[in-house]
C-alpha cells in the first residue's frame, strides 16, 4: 500500500501515492509544486478553463499541461498534474481545491517518511486549541479582506514558527492563507484527521472538564480501540464549559457525556 492508500476517499490520493513512490521522489518538493499549481489555477481563470475544458480530450489537455509545466515540475509532480488534467471536471474551480488537498497530503507524507507525523498531529491540535481561544487572532488570520493570503501566512509564521515543525508550519501557512471565516479550525482538524489516517489510526478528540490521569487516559484509549476496532490517536483538552464528564468526537461519531448535557436533557424532559 502506498502512503496515501488509507485515504481512498480523497480524490486522486491514489495517483499521488503512486507519484510519491517513484524512485527519488521528494514529497515536500512535490507538495510545493502542487501548491504552486493550485495557486496558479485559482488566479488564472483562462488557464483553469483550458485545463478543465470538457470539449478537449485528455491527451490534448495533458499536452498543454506539459508545454506549460515541464520546465517547472519534477517527474512525480508532472505525474500528479497528468492525473488532474485528464479527469472530467464539472466545475473548473474544483481543480484548485483538488490540487490544494493533494499538496496537504504530500506534506503529511513527507512528515510520515521522517517519522514526525505524530509530532505534526500534536502540533496541529495545540495550534487549533490556541486559535480556538484567541478569537480576534483567529478572525484576523482567516479574514480574506485583510491583506493577501501570503501576508496572512507571513503573520502566522511570525507568531508560530518558533514552536512548530517545518511540516506543521507549512500546513498552517496554507490553512490561514485560504480559510474563510469559520473554516480555519475545521481545516486544521481535517489535516490532523488525515495525519492519523496515514498512520492507519482513527483520530479521537476528547474535551474533559478536568485533567485526566495517565491511568484514565490508558483506560479510555483501550475502551475506544475496542469500540472502534482500530488503533487511535487521542487528543485530549480541558474545557471548563464541559461541566463534568467529557465530550468525544471521532469522524461522524459524537458522544456528549458531560454533566451539562445531562442537565440539558433533564430540562427538556421536564419541559416536555
Amino acid at each position: 500500500m502506498t502512503t496515501t492508500g488509507a485515504l481512498q476517499s480523497v480524490p486522486f490520493s491514489g495517483e499521488l501515492g503512486d507519484a510519491l513512490a517513484l524512485p527519488g521522489a521528494d514529497a515536500m518538493k512535490v507538495a510545493e509544486e502542487i501548491f504552486a499549481l493550485s495557486d496558479l489555477v485559482k488566479t488564472d481563470a483562462r488557464l483553469r478553463r483550458a485545463l478543465t475544458d470538457p470539449s478537449r480530450n485528455a491527451e490534448d489537455k495533458m499536452a498543454l499541461a506539459h508545454s506549460l509545466f515541464d520546465a517547472h515540475m519534477s517527474a512525480p509532480g508532472l505525474q500528479v498534474l497528468e492525473a488532474l488534467v485528464s479527469a472530467h471536471w464539472t466545475k473548473p474551480e474544483d481543480l484548485h481545491d483538488a490540487a490544494e488537498v493533494l499538496g496537504i497530503l504530500a506534506v503529511l507524507t513527507d512528515a510520515l517518511r521522517a517519522g514526525a507525523l505524530e509530532e505534526v498531529n500534536d502540533e496541529l491540535f495545540e495550534t487549533r486549541r490556541f486559535l480556538a481561544a484567541e478569537r480576534d487572532l483567529r478572525l484576523t488570520l482567516s479574514d480574506m479582506s485583510t491583506g493577501t493570503p501570503h501576508e496572512r501566512a507571513n503573520l502566522a509564521t511570525r507568531l508560530f514558527s518558533a514552536r512548530l515543525s517545518r511540516w506543521s508550519m507549512r500546513l498552517l501557512r496554507r490553512a490561514v492563507g485560504r480559510s474563510r471565516h469559520g473554516r480555519l479550525l475545521n481545516n486544521l482538524r481535517r489535516f490532523a484527521e488525515w495525519a492519523a489516517t496515514l498512520q492507519n489510526k482513527l483520530l479521537v478528540t476528547v474535551e474533559s472538564a478536568v485533567d485526566m490521569t495517565p491511568e484514565q487516559v490508558t483506560r479510555l484509549r483501550r475502551l475506544l480501540e475496542q469500540r472502534f476496532e482500530r488503533d487511535i490517536t487521542l487528543s485530549i483538552s480541558v474545557e471548563p464549559g464541559v461541566v463534568g464528564g467529557f465530550r468525544l468526537r471521532a469522524n461522524t461519531t459524537a458522544i456528549d457525556a458531560s454533566l451539562a448535557a445531562r442537565i440539558a436533557d433533564m430540562k427538556r424532559s421536564l419541559a416536555g
